[in-house]
């Protein structure tokens, strides 16, 4: 039996050229083929696109880039068998297209076709001159064209990469392309200077942020044997100063990423994540400021200081970005490392000055060193003074918000068989002076091993005398197998040295299973009485405050568009003006409370102060009080808890403001108006011509008229602001006396503006007074 192989049949279906979308057409003609051979299972059908023409969308640096337009042609070919779809040049990136044609100059072009949901997306890849002066690697950027033909979209280069090599100038870098924006890095040396930046760029929403430096080979000689190592900015279009992520990058010690970066390419990624938390996106607002780098020091610089001021507009705000390091002897092998960044804010109109500092990357020897420093200076209803270097007191609330630093410490030691570590603080509030400082060490393994540490906690007073609170404590721990044979621990307080030294405490002995406490509490050196201050002279001082002209202070009047404007006297230039106000406000005490008092002395019985301030006799007029900001501590007698866990700061009566009467001041006076006519030119030649009178109904018809009538001013009437403004959307803070042991409030009637006000309602109950306490309003049960 004999069998016939039949003939292999192909059959070939051709179309022409056709125009599939705006920018995307078939020139050659598309061929479809289905070729059937001898062994059916081996039929395959094939797909051949010829002349492939796309033209991408232009931009500017296209254009700059290929002065003939961004025109691609290329052919595609598929075939589909019983194995699947193979499509010729198909790769990770897509199919790659069989290149035809490319714009001249080009190296290496390159077109790729992706499907996509609903759409085909070309993209090409490819290097370019840029004028002659640079050479350009452009990567991924082309279009998407939507299923059926029809819309094209834009697709933006993924990467973008340049180098430069123009006589003195070389250098090289690159963005890339992640969720809408561009990143990346550029390094350029010019002769004796290296200029490093880095830039984020959102095209939609336009946003750029680019850290500009330019550093000295060798540096510039300033004297004094001080150079100038370094010159850079940062520019920022709609951002603006991200205080939380500042903070962060301070402690975290990523300051370095953005002043002056060692080593530049290895760090581009850290430096630009560190570049979007420092700055966040703000449209309309801008960021803008200089960089420098000083060094000092012979024949290195072992001393340098990076600093940045970064303004941000319309705020005002400014930023202060610093990096100060001692390396010595030399930075390159350094026995003393010593780093320190530093960021601040100084937000004028909020009245607040913000230093952080922290010593991230120092060393002693082999011995790291941390810790940091934080200052928060601020006026207003809030007022507050905070400078703490290792933190606080344990017993000192941390204020709201504010950035806490880390305790100083040095790892004197710091082996798996020997720890000694030193650790330290001291903080300055309002009311209180604070210090500790705490020495641990460590022999042997966790189980089998010695142990022990010695402290303090100072807290520094100065009623009714200079006096302290010292907390001391130390331990021993001796341990074998896990057990421990023998510790010794010892807490003190010394308080003095007014009216008398106070030493109390107890110490713990124990040895094996016998335990020993040993309590003492003993005074000495104690008089009858306190050697205290000659009670201070407020009421003098009250009236020096009231005599001092710079305590009175004219205020214009509300919403009024003044067109007078005041000649001032060179004598006394504070003019009043006729609808205005008088304000007399005085920062030496609160008036109206009775304070126990004043400074570091103190008043023998509680004194109120009060100025009253009117009108001169037969004169009428409103008074209302006005308030500055007092230290609470200055003027109240506060134990150590209340200095460390009541406000602060606190506004009180500091005078009056006096409101004139609505209506005429004084009564009108008759003058008669009188004008004249004058030719401006050659025919009169500026002679003043005869004055004649003018009446009242002429005078009021000619003022609606004239240039101040007409003027901008005037019909605007924005000379003077008015006040006011958005009305308020968080209530004030309040005070009220609630119960000590459940936080029920008294009565809604007791809520006080101030803590203060409510202490004094409170001392007032007499003996029902244990009962309550002073809380915020917000703490007490509902």
């Amino acid at each position: 039996m004999s069998s016939v192989l039949l003939p292999e049949i192909t059959l070939s279906l051709r179309l022409g050229a056709a125009r599939l979308a705006k920018g995307l057409e078939v020139r050659g003609g598309v061929v479809l083929a289905l070729t059937v051979p001898a062994d059916v299972t081996a039929a395959s059908l094939s797909l051949t696109v010829s002349g492939l023409r796309l033209e991408l969308p232009g931009s500017d640096l296209l254009n700059l880039l290929i002065p003939g337009g961004p025109v691609f042609e290329g052919d595609v070919a598929a075939r589909a068998g019983a194995t699947g779809v193979r499509f010729e040049g198909g790769g990770r990136d897509g199919i790659a297209l069989r290149l035809g044609s490319a714009p001249a100059g080009l190296r290496a072009p390159s077109l790729y076709l992706t499907p996509r949901a609903g759409a085909l997306r070309f993209v090409a890849s490819f290097g370019a001159s840029l004028l002659g002066l640079a050479d350009v690697t452009v990567d991924g950027v082309g279009a998407e064209v939507a299923l059926p033909p029809g819309g094209v979209v834009p697709v933006p280069p993924a990467g973008i990469g340049l180098v430069l090599s123009l006589g003195p100038a070389k250098g090289g870098g690159r963005l890339e392309s992640s969720d809408g924006r561009y990143s990346g890095a550029v390094a350029l040396r010019l002769g004796v200077v290296e200029v490093k930046a880095f830039a984020i760029l959102q095209p939609r929403p336009m946003s750029l942020l680019a850290v500009l430096s330019a550093e000295f080979i060798p540096p510039i000689e300033l004297g004094l044997a001080f150079t100038l190592n370094a010159v850079g900015g940062i520019l920022g279009v709609n951002y603006a100063i991200d205080r939380a992520g500042l903070e962060t990058a301070v402690q975290a010690g990523h300051l370095d990423d953005i002043l002056f970066p060692a080593d530049p390419a290895a760090a581009a990624p850290q430096i630009l994540s560190t570049l979007q938390s420092v700055f966040c996106m703000r449209p309309g607002s801008m960021v803008v400021g200089p960089m420098f780098r000083l060094g000092w020091g012979r024949p290195v610089s072992f001393v340098t200081a990076d600093i940045g001021l970064v303004l941000e507009l319309p705020s005002g705000v400014i930023g202060l970005l610093g990096r100060l390091r001692v390396a010595l002897p030399a930075p390159q092998a350094p026995v003393i490392d010593l780093r320190a960044g530093v960021a601040g804010i100084v937000d004028a109109a909020n009245g607040l000055v913000e230093i952080i500092a922290d010593l991230a990357g120092s060393r002693l020897l082999f011995s790291p060193i941390a810790g940091g420093l934080a200052l928060r200076v601020k006026s207003g209803s809030d007022a507050t003074f905070i400078l703490s270097a290792g933190g606080f007191h344990p017993s000192f609330p941390v204020p709201a918000a504010f950035p806490a630093p880390k305790r100083l410490s040095i790892a004197i030691a710091d082996s798996p068989l020997l720890k000694i570590i030193f650790t330290g603080y001291f903080a300055v509030t309002p009311g209180t002076v604070q210090a500790g400082a705490a020495l641990s060490a460590s022999i042997g393994t966790p189980g089998t091993g010695v142990s022990g540490q010695l402290g303090f906690d100072a807290l520094v007073r100065w009623e009714p005398s200079f006096g302290m609170v010292l907390d001391l404590y130390g331990s021993f721990h001796l341990r074998v197998g896990g057990a421990s044979l023998c510790s010794v621990d010892l807490r003190v307080r010394v308080e003095g040295p007014t009216p008398c030294w106070h030493v109390a405490g107890r110490a713990c002995v124990s040895l094996f299973f016998l335990d020993v406490s040993f309590p003492f509490d003993e005074h000495w050196g104690c008089t009858s009485q306190v050697t205290a201050p000659p009670p201070p002279d407020v009421l003098g001082k009250l009236r020096e405050a009231v005599d001092d002209p710079r305590n009175w202070q004219p205020i214009l009047p509300d919403n009024i568009g003044t067109l007078a404007t005041l000649k001032a006297d060179m004598d006394d230039p504070r003019l009043l003006h006729p609808l205005g106000r008088l304000r007399f406000s005085q920062r030496v005490v609160p008036l109206g409370v009775a304070i126990t008092r004043f400074g570091p002395g103190r008043l023998p019985v509680a004194t109120p102060f009060n100025v009253a301030v009117a009108f001169g006799a037969g004169a009428a007029g409103t008074a209302a009080p006005c308030k500055e900001q007092f230290a609470r501590a200055d003027f109240f007698d506060l134990t150590d808890e209340e200095k460390l866990t009541q406000p602060a700061f606190e506004a009180m009566r500091s005078g009056d403001e006096l409101t004139p009467p609505s209506g005429p001041t004084a009564p009108g006076q008759p003058v008669q108006v009188l004008y004249e006519t004058k030719w401006i030119g050659e025919r009169g030649h500026g002679v003043p011509g005869i004055r004649w009178p003018l009446s009242d109904d002429s005078l009021v018809a000619a003022l609606s008229h004239g240039a101040v009538a007409r003027s901008s001013v005037h019909v605007d009437r924005a000379r003077y602001a008015a006040t006011g403004g958005a009305p308020r959307i968080l209530k004030g803070r309040q005070y009220t006396i609630a119960t000590t042991h459940t936080l029920a409030e008294k009565s809604p009637a007791s809520r006080t503006a101030t803590f203060t006000e409510a202490a004094v309602a409170l001392a007032d109950m007499k003996d029902r007074s244990r009962m309550y306490q002073v809380v915020p309003a917000h703490e007490v049960l509902r």
